[in-house]
């Protein structure tokens, strides 16, 4: 699995969907402004980003559509990201200054924490969305699998997916360049290029 080649695929075709990527990217934002449609915006960007690898049509009555549908899992999988992330920085930014060499490694098993967390919900709408058994718990374990069968690649593109998302918020580059559209597409690229290489090799 090349990360270069997702993350070109990813971006060729978020471009040639541009106009729908930014509207949508647009509608993302402002829902994780308002907090309580946050989830199901996300979950709804990850299903148009689904349709998008398959060459299929979408529009708002897609996306809208998805909002609703996906509106109770998004909670119940924002519910743990809320306390997962919610302590680790909590925890980071309160000891972040304090001496001693305990709070050191306190503040690294932290970072790690929230990392590993965050990498696994990168591919967690794609495999959720793809599997028959849309358990938080199988879809976490498709998660690792696709980690240990992957990791150099999973590395990379998480990495790539940090860094451009970390550094469009202060520009609100989600709006204008649709980033945010093109991590969804990022992890679903190489969620379905997985999948479809374990079927060809059974």
């Amino acid at each position: 699995m090349n990360p270069l080649t997702i993350m070109h695929h990813a971006l060729r075709r978020s471009w040639e969907e541009w106009l729908s990527v930014v509207v949508l990217s647009a509608f993302w934002l402002l829902a994780q402004v308002l907090i309580i449609p946050g989830p199901p915006a996300t979950a709804a960007l990850f299903a148009m980003a689904r349709r998008t690898y398959d060459s299929a049509y979408w529009g708002a009555a897609d996306a809208w559509a998805a909002f609703r549908e996906l509106f109770a899992p998004a909670w119940r999988w924002a519910l743990p990201n809320v306390v997962v992330i919610g302590l680790s920085l909590y925890n980071i930014s309160t000891f972040w200054n304090v001496p001693g060499g305990i709070w050191l490694v306190l503040r690294a098993v932290w970072l790690t924490a929230l990392l590993v967390w965050l990498a696994l919900n990168l591919f967690y709408w794609p495999f959720r969305l793809a599997a028959e058994d849309q358990s938080l718990r199988n879809t976490y374990a498709n998660c690792v699998r696709f980690w240990v069968l992957h990791p150099a690649a999973a590395l990379v593109l998480f990495l790539v997916c940090l860094l451009l998302g970390v550094a469009s918020l202060p520009f609100a580059l989600p709006i204008v360049l649709g980033v945010i559209f093109w991590i969804a597409l990022v992890a679903e690229t190489a969620v379905r290029r997985s999948l479809e290489g374990q079927t060809t090799a059974d």
